[in-house]
């Protein structure tokens, strides 16, 4: 997920030039160029290759070329129903031309309770409410113990709490956050990047 994350961070949030492979682009490059239903189980090598490949040469170009295959493969090249007939490229459709051949597997759903995405997902709730960096502290205390009413900050931080998350996952989650660019340490606390 790091490296994905970083990726898009730095194709969407600094306009560089990032080869950006999530789910939803891995599904539209292998219905529309590899012609199967589904990509394998993990990302591999070939899906890299494949992806760093249709990637375009200018900056600009490729930033939008991310996006728009991300949001092909969200709205319209979705996993279980897709919109064939909204689809905008579907004449050069591989998985179409194909018949369109059923998965090769049965997807597992992803884990989500207990997580470290989860935990990721609740400390950036936190920062997305706070009008200030939030003193490490709080991500270890209950809400009520550091004078936090039951609204504003104190709903997402009482939410995290109730995770019970272990410290050193809390302590992965938050590092994995800043590794990735998506919080930074700023007088004290974190907070979302300025």
């Amino acid at each position: 997920m790091g490296s994905y994350t970083a990726a898009a961070v730095a194709a969407f949030a600094f306009g560089r030039r990032e080869t950006v492979v999530d789910t939803n682009i891995r599904r539209v490059h292998a219905r529309l160029v590899s012609g199967v239903a589904l990509p394998s189980p993990s990302l591999n090598a070939a899906e890299m290759r494949l992806a760093a490949e249709l990637l375009p040469d200018d900056v600009g170009t490729s930033v939008h070329w991310n996006a728009a295959v991300m949001e092909l493969g969200a709205l319209v090249c979705t996993a279980r129903a897709p919109k064939c007939g909204d689809c905008p490229v579907r004449d050069s459709c591989a998985w179409l031309a194909a018949g369109e051949p059923p998965p090769s597997y049965v997807p597992k759903g992803q884990a989500w309770h207990g997580t470290d995405r989860q935990v990721r997902g609740a400390v950036m709730a936190v920062l997305r409410l706070a009008d200030a960096p939030v003193p490490a502290e709080m991500f270890r205390r209950e809400p009520a113990d550091l004078g936090f009413a039951a609204d504003g900050i104190g709903v997402p931080l009482s939410a995290l709490h109730r995770l019970n998350s272990a410290p050193e996952q809390l302590e992965r989650a938050i590092a994995g956050l800043l590794g990735d660019g998506l919080a930074e340490l700023h007088q004290g606390g974190y907070r979302l990047p300025a």
